[in-house]
């Protein structure tokens, strides 16, 4: 965009936190030092998106469509120099100590610009979030710990989480669905651990990933009463990248088939016994459903955007498009739209700092410990060692458990699930109706409105369908639906 009067969305100045939702502006009086760092989030994360993703993602999106394993390094080191990849973890130990509203600004600003950029920086937060669900002091300490020394050395770290199978895609994200699926893999119990065989597809960052989060059943005949969680090393024997997929949308984030061939996973690498793996993934779910919603959010106001920028310097005649009432009241309607998801998005990060696991991050015995303890020693292999004691190990899980118990856990995904839905449709919907609105000239590559439209849809299949999230928020609205009538 080359007006330079243009001065919307990542064009405009940050923060506007206030500005865009003002009824935060109450709960900066109470807690200033909370939106503050809110606010610096979106200006770091706006000001990232227009200098540095802008001026490439045409560029980044045409070299992967000409070849999938196409990865934009230098953008990837720019974000990792600012921490954005390890921004969760608490400043004491190398992170920025963001909190989820912080993360949902830098989501939405991210996502406005590219999803799939986005999708590097963003989506690399499944190995922290796996280990927040375990919250094993041991599986904490040592995940943060890879993250931080791979951001200060600029070493690749990627994680991906491993879910869906090409004989069940979303049913693995449900009880009762899992329960008549047919898995493609398997996990055999042997000595000092598991055997893992089968395939997992349409994995984010598989062929990136150094780790491999994956829920696998022990008994493919039962796979709700046996599904398991394995934390798996990209490294192992037999753990191959069968393809890099070829996609429509969101080209810069490789989406890959993995394959497991007698994978060995020691015991200790087990995050959730048979059984237990379901909670697993829901618990991750919980928080993962709103973000993906939120980042629906951005592919709209970037379509938005990016249609209004079209409109203005589009003339007919002696008339520009914007000019025309029925555009006005278009985009009038997108806005609306677009400001009601938000005002959604940020509610649901804002419980998930009251309620979920990010609260763990203000306790106050953890507030206090990170605050007198020297950062050497909090990144050190003798607290790493500590960690790993039979009763420290298990204290972290048992207090996170007693924080955020299973119904805490449903509540959000039902919550996750309406925030998802809510942005990856208005996405779909956005992009479909500035495409309307542009018409064929406006749908010309160098405008980035067809990326928009093409980035959009699959964010209403992925992170389970749109579908199978209705069936939650239903299930969850009624959960005795049979006496309903």
């Amino acid at each position: 965009m080359e007006n330079q009067n243009f001065c919307l969305g990542l064009h405009a100045p940050a923060p506007d936190v206030l500005e865009s939702l003002p009824g935060l502006v109450r709960l900066k009086t109470v807690s200033p030092k909370y939106i503050a760092q809110a606010e610096a989030a979106q200006t770091l994360a706006r000001r990232f998106a227009r200098d540095e993703i802008l001026p490439r993602f045409l560029e980044i999106d045409a070299a992967c469509a000409e070849d999938p394993t196409h990865f934009d390094w230098e953008l990837w080191r720019q974000a990792n120099r600012l921490k954005l990849n390890i921004a969760p973890i608490p400043e004491k130990m190398g992170g920025l100590g963001w909190s989820a509203l912080a993360n949902a600004f830098l989501v939405e600003e991210l996502t406005s610009a590219c999803m799939g950029c986005a999708s590097n920086i963003t989506f690399n937060t499944f190995g922290l979030l796996g280990a927040m669900v375990e919250c094993q002091t041991d599986i904490i300490l040592n995940i943060i710990h890879k993250m931080v020394h791979a951001q200060r050395q600029e070493k690749q770290l990627f994680w991906s989480w491993a879910i869906t199978e090409p004989s069940a895609g979303t049913d693995v994200e449900d009880g009762e669905a899992m329960a008549a699926m047919q898995p493609s893999t398997e996990a055999k119990q042997v000595d000092g651990g598991y055997r893992i065989n089968g395939t997992k597809c349409f994995i984010t960052n598989g062929s990136l990933a150094d780790y491999v989060i994956a829920t696998i059943p022990a008994d493919p005949g039962q796979p709700r009463e046996s599904m398991a969680t394995f934390f798996i090393p990209a490294e192992s024997e037999g753990f191959s990248v069968a393809r890099v997929e070829r996609k429509c949308g969101q080209k810069a984030s490789q989406t890959a088939e993995l394959h497991f061939k007698d994978v060995f996973v020691p015991d200790e690498n087990v995050w959730e016994p048979p059984g237990r793996g379901l909670r697993h993934t829901r618990e991750i779910l919980s928080i993962t459903r709103g973000f993906i919603g939120i980042g629906g959010l951005g592919i709209a106001r970037g379509a938005l955007e990016r249609g209004i920028y079209f409109a203005v310097n589009k003339k007919i005649g002696s008339r520009r498009l914007i000019d025309e009432k029925w555009v006005q009241m278009a985009f009038a309607d997108m806005i609306k739209d677009i400001n009601s998801v938000r005002c959604a998005g940020i509610n649901f990060a804002l419980a998930l700092d009251a309620c979920h696991a990010w609260k763990l991050f203000d306790l106050l015995p953890l507030k206090a410990g990170l605050k007198v303890t020297p950062e050497r020693f909090l990144l050190s292999e003798s607290l790493y060692s500590l960690a790993r004691s039979g009763f420290i190990k298990k204290a972290g899980s048992r207090l996170k458990h007693r924080l955020v118990p299973d119904e805490v856990i449903e509540n959000f995904v039902y919550y996750g699930s309406m925030v998802k839905v809510a942005g990856t449709d208005l996405a779909a919907a956005v992009a479909g109706r500035v495409a309307d609105i542009v018409g064929i000239e406006g749908m010309d590559r160098q405008y980035g409105i067809e990326k928009s439209f093409r980035d959009a849809k699959v964010t209403q299949i992925y992170e389970g369908t749109n579908q199978a999230n209705r069936i939650d928020i239903f299930k969850h609205a009624f959960p005795n639906e049979e006496n309903l009538f």
